[in-house]
């Protein structure tokens, strides 16, 4: 990739979000940088501490975060080639991807969950470890191309409350769950500090083409859901018109209200109150910015939506 182009690109973005970063500064200094490689243990498939002694024979600096028990960084670019990897000890997934599960309340042994956009897996291995290989999740994706790595990682993970099917989630017959998780595909804007992620001459014609997108597959949770469930709708993307501005326009149409999220020890940012010439409403605010200089992380948002 060429060197100039990718300046670019993060120097519009920069450019871009200056009036609602905290720290503009910062933030264009960080999306210029690497970003370290992540993974998260895997705990169904042994003990924590003991594949943490294996990993550290490969690196001895990998790093524990503050805010998730299993996630952690290394120094490692070919961790993909462990046998911790092969084995399904852990499992390769940026920091950011881990949030979402760690946003829904109370998940348990009991809940039904539905991952209505679920390829490659990262957040339906994560729930199913956190519910501890019980209860039920339905892991949904628009893509057969896609169903092959997520058949594939449950595998690998020893995932056994799963079952996979394939819709365009728009169109999803309606199903009872207690949890929704939307994270919705995006311009990926928040993924920069990566290489060769998101497409390089992105068009405002492009965040309404996602916009679009994200509100359809957001609504049909909305209608499928009852009273008390709860739908995460999550973006990588910095973009409002894929985030705030979604779930604003859920917030005009449903019978729905916004839950706080904290995640102790992650530095999170509140939604934006207005971009451009439109105007949120104030529950907007419970909503969560992640920006990669707060946690050194990619950009990430976060909704926790509960059905009234």
């Amino acid at each position: 990739m060429n060197t100039q182009k990718q300046i670019t690109l993060q120097t519009r973005i920069a450019e871009r979000y200056a009036r609602i970063v905290d720290n503009k500064d910062e933030f264009s200094r960080s999306i210029n940088q690497p970003l370290k490689q992540s993974f998260r243990i895997n705990s169904l498939k042994g003990d924590t501490e003991k594949i943490l002694e294996s990993l550290r024979k490969y690196d001895n600096s990998i790093s524990p975060t503050n805010w998730y028990e299993n996630g952690f960084t290394t120094n490692l670019d070919n961790l993909g080639s462990s046998i911790e990897h092969f084995s399904g000890q852990i499992y390769i997934q940026e920091l950011t991807s881990m949030m979402p599960a760690l946003s829904i309340a109370d998940v348990n042994e009991s809940k039904r969950i539905i991952d209505c956009c679920a390829a490659p897996g990262s957040k339906t291995t994560q729930l199913a470890e956190m519910m501890k290989n019980k209860g039920e999740i339905i892991a949904n994706d628009n893509k057969y191309s896609r169903l092959k790595a997520l058949r594939g990682n449950l595998d690998r993970l020893g995932i056994v409350n799963t079952t996979v099917t394939l819709r365009d989630f728009k169109s999803f017959p309606n199903t009872e769950a207690d949890v929704y998780l939307v994270d919705a595909p995006c311009s990926s804007e928040g993924t920069i500090r990566k290489k060769n992620t998101i497409k390089r001459n992105l068009k405002e014609k492009d965040y309404d083409r996602f916009s679009k997108m994200q509100k359809g597959i957001l609504n049909r949770a909305c209608e499928m859901a009852e009273s008390g469930d709860q739908i995460v709708y999550s973006t990588c993307t910095f973009a409002p018109e894929e985030n705030e501005h979604v779930v604003n326009s859920i917030l005009e149409e449903h019978s729905v209200k916004l839950k706080n999220i904290n995640i102790k020890n992650l530095k999170m940012g509140k939604g934006i109150k207005n971009w451009n010439d439109e105007k949120f409403d104030m529950e907007i605010e419970k909503c969560r910015r992640v920006w990669p200089h707060h946690n050194d992380t990619d950009g990430f948002f976060i909704a926790r939506i509960e059905k009234c």
